[in-house]
C-alpha cells in the first residue's frame, strides 16, 4: 500500500516502473501497473463531445443529413445519436484530453465521414481522413 501512495504522488517513481507521468490537465488513471495510461472517456465525456460535434454548423449539417436519411426523421438532440469513443493521442492531441467519437444511427448505420475528433478543452472538432 505505502508503495502505491509513492508511486502516485512521485511521477519519477512512476516512470522509473515503466509507467508515464500525467501531462498537465489529462486525466491518467494514476495506477502503475496499467502504464499511467488515459482514463477512459466517461458517459459525460461522450455527451458533450456530440454536442461539440453538432455545434460545428459543416459537421451538423452532414450528421443530420445522415441521421434523417437512417432515421426518416429530422435529428433532434444528441442523445438521438448513439455515440462510443476512444481517447484519441495523435496529431496534435498528445497532451491535450481529445476523444475520437463513433457515430451510428437507429438502423445500425455508421456515420462515415473519416476520424471525428473533439479537443474537449477547446471544443474543436476535426475530421481526419482515413
Amino acid at each position: 500500500a505505502d508503495d502505491e501512495v509513492i508511486s502516485r504522488s512521485r511521477p519519477a517513481a512512476r516512470a522509473r516502473r515503466g509507467g508515464a507521468a500525467a501531462a498537465p490537465g489529462l486525466p491518467f488513471t494514476g495506477d502503475p501497473r496499467d502504464g499511467g495510461h488515459p482514463a477512459a472517456p466517461t458517459p459525460s465525456e461522450q455527451a458533450r463531445a456530440t454536442r461539440f460535434l453538432l455545434a460545428d454548423p459543416p459537421l451538423a449539417a452532414v450528421v443530420g443529413r445522415a441521421y434523417a436519411e437512417a432515421a426518416h426523421r429530422p435529428l433532434s438532440s444528441a442523445a438521438d445519436l448513439r455515440v462510443r469513443s476512444l481517447v484519441f493521442r495523435r496529431f496534435g492531441c498528445e497532451t491535450r484530453r481529445c476523444l475520437q467519437l463513433f457515430v451510428w444511427f437507429p438502423n445500425g448505420e455508421e456515420l462515415d465521414i473519416g476520424r471525428v475528433v473533439v479537443d474537449m478543452a477547446s471544443g474543436g472538432v476535426r475530421v481526419l481522413k482515413w
